[in-house]
This record gives structure tokens, sequence and C-alpha cells, in this order.
């Protein structure tokens, strides 16, 4: 049980915080549909609310990427603590999983990308996002997802690559249509392109074997395929606008209206993490051997993800379009109600 000093000092910092309290109660007046209702899904898994001054547990679904440093430096540092919450976190394969599991009830809050949620969103599945948490470069150098050409590569721009053979994490999914926007935007015709499914570990393989023209990487295989002398050739998402939206923090709506304390408390230790982790890379560093792969010499080493936790609207607006016009989804989510306030 937390001293009644510290949870004065908590509450007196909480009412400095930023206007997602606002915006979450008002999500919970507005009478937001329940998932429950809408989906046939089970309740929201969320343990009881505790009684004053206990820990809440919270279940969270994390990916074992370096995007996901900020919730664990936010559970290091005792944000969520400080909000009366306690973090079981389970790492998943991917977003389709992370939404699922929110439908079911498995999951209170998931940290995931645009495209499954845009996907779900527009299939009807009743989702709300509430912080942004990761972003693409402000600069080309800072960009760490890329196109990449291996060392042998006669490829030197992005209007080399007409008629070439690209690899992607997904077809069909965000990587291709950044990368098919970015070559329209250099006047390279995106249609004589061909994509082919490579994951991510395999890119500096594939791109050194000749496998493929060009490959789109993230961290940490970019800083790999540059020490076997590779080049990054493109940097779609950088070109689409700086600071491109890549991940965001997201819940049911059934959880906003049935606790909306909770959905309050966990957003603002979620902006702590997310803005603690934009001002610290050297604690980012520190963090991901802890639970990714990296060794620490890696982690020192790679382009770091940029952490921002506020949503960028316009720019949603253009990510909506680009997969609408490129059939990563096959219509249009209505961004205001996926997203409020």
């Amino acid at each position: 049980m937390r001293p009644a000093a510290e949870c004065s000092i908590t509450e007196a910092r909480n009412m400095n915080k930023r206007p997602w309290r606002n915006r979450l109660a008002l999500a919970a007046s507005l009478g937001t549909v329940s998932a429950l209702a809408l989906a046939g899904c089970s309740a929201p898994a969320g343990d009881a609310p505790a009684a004053e001054g206990e820990m809440q547990t919270v279940n969270v679904a994390v990916l074992p990427t370096s995007n996901m440093a900020a919730v664990y430096l936010g559970q290091e540092q005792g944000f969520f603590e400080d909000e009366g919450l306690e973090l079981n976190m389970t790492t998943v394969g991917g977003g389709a999983e992370m939404i699922a599991g929110l439908q079911a009830g498995s999951f209170d809050f998931i940290v995931v990308g645009y495209v499954p949620l845009f996907a779900a969103a527009a299939n009807g599945l009743p989702l709300e996002i509430i912080a942004a948490n990761d972003v693409g470069g402000a600069t080309v150098d800072e960009e760490w997802q890329a196109l990449l050409v291996g060392a042998d590569s006669p490829a030197q721009s992005a209007e080399d690559l007409e008629g070439a053979t690209i690899g992607v994490n997904a077809l069909k999914g965000v990587a291709e249509a950044t990368i098919r926007a970015s070559l329209q935007q250099q006047g390279v015709d995106d249609t004589t392109v061909e994509f082919v499914e490579i994951p991510f570990s395999e890119v500096p393989a594939s791109l050194a074997n000749g496998t493929v023209d060009a490959a789109f990487g993230s961290e940490p295989f970019i800083t790999a395929t540059l020490g076997d002398g590779g080049r990054i050739i493109d940097t779609p998402s950088y070109n689409l606008g700086a600071n491109f939206p890549n991940g965001a923090w997201a819940t049911s709506p059934a959880i906003i209206e049935e606790n909306p304390d909770l959905a309050e408390r966990f957003t603002s230790a979620v902006v702590e993490s997310v803005e603690y982790a934009a001002e610290n890379d050297d604690a980012v560093r520190a963090i991901l051997p802890t639970y990714t792969a990296l060794t620490p010499e890696l982690a020192n080493q790679i382009r770091l993800p940029i952490f921002r936790s506020e949503l960028d609207r316009k720019q949603l607006d253009t990510l909506v379009d680009i997969l609408v016009e490129f059939g990563v989804v096959s219509s249009a989510p209505d961004l205001d109600e996926l997203i409020r306030g």
C-alpha cells in the first residue's frame, strides 16, 4: 500500500498532466458503444478495481521490438506504479493477434501499428486510440525504417528501382503502400515493381545473395545491412512526411465506458513513459537487451525509434488515403470514431 504522502504527491502531479483525462471523460459521457455489445466478446480482462491504495493489474500486449522500449521504461521508472497500476505484459506475434485479444477481453491495452488498427476499425470492430507511441524520423538520418540495397547493387536512387523485385515484411501492408507512394512521388512507375514477402530478419541475407533487388528493413537489420556494405536507397515514410505515424496505444471503448478511471490512469502513465523515452536515448539503449534479442553492443549502434505521444491527425488522414489507394484497407475507417477529442 502506498503511503498517504506519496498518493497526495501523485494526485497533485496528475492535476497538471495533459488533456487526455478530459478526452477520456468525454468518451465516457458520450456513451461509447461497448465492445461486448458489438462484437459478442467477453468483458475486459483487467482485474476488478483495487481497493484504495492497492495496485490494480492491467493486461497489456507488446511486441519484442525496439519501439516497445517506452512501456518497459515506464514500468522501470515507476510511472505505472504511481498510478496504482501493475502491468502484466504479454509478448505476441503481431497486430492482428493483439486486436483479437483485445476484442476477446484477454488484453486491456495494446501498442500496435496503425494498419491493423485501421483495418479492424474499417471492418466495424470497436477500438479507440488513446495515445501515439512512435513515429518515423524527422530527418533521413533519423529514419529507423528504410528501403535497402545490397553492397553489389547497381541501383543508386529510387529512380533505379523501376522493374525491381522488392522484399517487404508483409504483402499489402504499410511497407508496400508507403514504398509505392514514395516511388510515385519520385516519378517511378510503381506498377512495374514486384513485391515479395521477406521477414525483417532475412533482409540482410536476401540482399547479400541477390534474392531481391531491394528490401524494406527496420532496426537492427538496417545496421546489419549497412555493416555488410549495403546502402539506404529510399526512406518512404520520411518522404511522405517528417515524423510520419507508425504505432499507437489503443483500447476497447468498453474499457473507457465501464472503467474510465482505469483508462485515465493508464493513459497518463503511457504518455509519461513515451515522453521519457523520447528524452532519454541512453535509457532506451540500456533497456533494449532486457526484452529483445539485441546485445548491448548492437543496442548502442542502431538507429532508435522516435517516440512521440501526440497524435498528428493530418498525417493520419494522409496515411488512410494511401492505405485505401493501394488496397491495404478496403475502406477508410472513421477517424472521428477511432480518435476522439
